[in-house]
C-alpha cells in the first residue's frame, strides 16, 4: 500500500481555501440582497468580505511550503495551460485573492482608512487615494466578479483530488461537489461564528438567511456522500476496495463519526431546531447563542475533516 505524500498542510490549504471561498460567496449574496436602503443585510456582507482574504492567504501560504522548493513557486505563473489543473488553479487563487482583498478594501470603515492614512510616513503619502470617498461603489460590481471566483475556488479543491485518476477514492465528479457544498458551509458557519460573537449578536433577520443558506447546502452535501458511497459500491472492484476504507477501514471513525454524524447530521438538525419557528409557524426566530456557536463549531470540523479523509484515504487508494 503506498504511502500519503500530502500531509496536513495540503490538508489545512483545501480547507482554508473553502472556508474564503464560501465567506466571498455569502457576502456577494448578501451584498446583492437589497432594500429601500440599500443592502439588505450589510452586516453579513462586511463582515464576509473583510474575513474572505485572509484564509486563503494562509493556505496558499502552506501550500507553496509544501512545495519543497518554495521560492520557485512563481514558475506556476510564467505560462498558463489550460489542460494543467494545478495551473488553472494558480491562476483561478490568484484573481480570487486580488478580487478579496479589493473587496477587504471596499468595505473598510472609513474610520480606519482614516487612521491608516494619517499614520503614513511622508515617502508614503502617495497612499492616501486608498482612502478614496467613491470605494463604496466599487461593492456590487466586486461581487459580481467574484461570484463565479469564489464557486471556482470552491469547486477546484475537489477538481483537482478528482484528476488523479490513479486513485479510485477520488475517480468521481462527485467529490469536486461535495468538497463546494462543504466550502460554502463553511462559509456561512464562520460568519455565524463571527456576527454571533459581537455584542449584539445575530439578529433575527440574520440568523434566518444564514441558517437557511447552510441548511441547504448541508442538505445538498448530505444527498452527495450517499450517492458518492452507493455509486462506489456499484462500480468496479477497485474502487469497492477503495471504498472499504471508510468502510471498515482506517478512516471509518473518521467520516461516518467525525464528519458525517458530528460535523453534519448533528450541526444540521440544530440549524433546524433554531429554525423551527419558521418552518412550522412562519414566526420569527430566536437565535440562541450556544447552539449557534456549537453548530458552527461542529459544521468547521466536520469541514476540515471531509478534507482530511480524502486526502489520506485517496492517496492509500489504487487500482488493482
Amino acid at each position: 500500500m503506498p504511502e500519503p505524500r500530502w500531509g496536513f498542510l495540503i490538508v489545512a490549504y483545501l480547507f482554508l481555501g473553502g472556508m474564503s471561498a464560501g465567506l466571498f460567496f455569502v457576502s456577494a449574496l448578501a451584498t446583492y440582497l437589497q432594500d429601500g436602503r440599500g443592502p439588505a443585510y450589510p452586516r453579513i456582507a462586511r463582515a464576509g468580505a473583510l474575513l474572505a482574504p485572509w484564509p486563503v492567504s494562509v493556505g496558499s501560504a502552506l501550500l507553496v511550503f509544501d512545495l519543497g522548493h518554495w521560492f520557485r513557486f512563481y514558475k506556476l505563473f510564467v505560462t498558463f495551460q489550460w489542460h494543467s489543473p494545478m495551473s488553472i488553479g494558480a491562476w483561478l487563487l490568484a484573481g480570487f485573492s486580488g478580487i478579496t482583498l479589493a473587496a477587504f478594501w471596499a468595505w473598510l470603515p472609513a474610520a480606519t482608512l482614516d487612521w491608516f492614512v494619517r499614520r503614513l510616513p511622508r515617502r508614503l503619502r502617495f497612499l492616501a487615494f486608498v482612502d478614496h470617498p467613491s470605494r463604496e461603489r466599487w461593492r456590487r460590481p466586486l461581487a459580481m466578479a467574484g461570484f463565479p471566483f469564489s464557486i471556482g475556488v470552491g469547486i477546484y479543491t475537489g477538481v483537482l483530488l478528482g484528476a488523479v485518476q490513479a486513485r479510485p477514492f477520488w475517480n468521481t465528479n462527485l467529490v469536486a461537489q461535495m468538497f463546494l457544498f462543504s466550502a460554502l458551509s463553511s462559509g456561512c458557519a464562520v460568519l455565524i461564528l463571527a456576527l454571533g460573537a459581537q455584542r449584539e449578536g445575530l439578529d433575527q433577520r440574520e440568523a434566518k438567511l444564514l441558517y437557511s443558506l447552510d441548511i441547504t447546502l448541508m442538505l445538498l452535501e448530505l444527498f452527495i456522500v450517499l450517492p458518492y458511497v452507493i455509486h462506489g459500491r456499484l462500480s468496479p472492484l477497485s474502487v469497492q476496495r477503495a471504498l472499504d476504507l471508510i468502510l471498515g477501514g482506517p478512516f471509518t471513525v473518521a467520516f461516518w463519526v467525525v464528519f458525517f454524524t458530528l460535523g453534519l447530521v448533528l450541526p444540521l438538525a440544530i440549524e433546524l431546531w433554531e429554525m423551527r419557528p419558521v418552518l412550522l409557524e412562519r414566526a420569527s426566530i430566536h437565535p440562541g447563542r450556544l447552539l449557534a456557536g456549537v453548530s458552527a463549531a461542529l459544521v468547521l470540523v466536520g469541514g476540515f475533516t471531509l478534507r482530511y479523509v480524502f486526502v489520506s484515504a485517496g492517496q492509500l487508494s489504487t487500482f488493482q
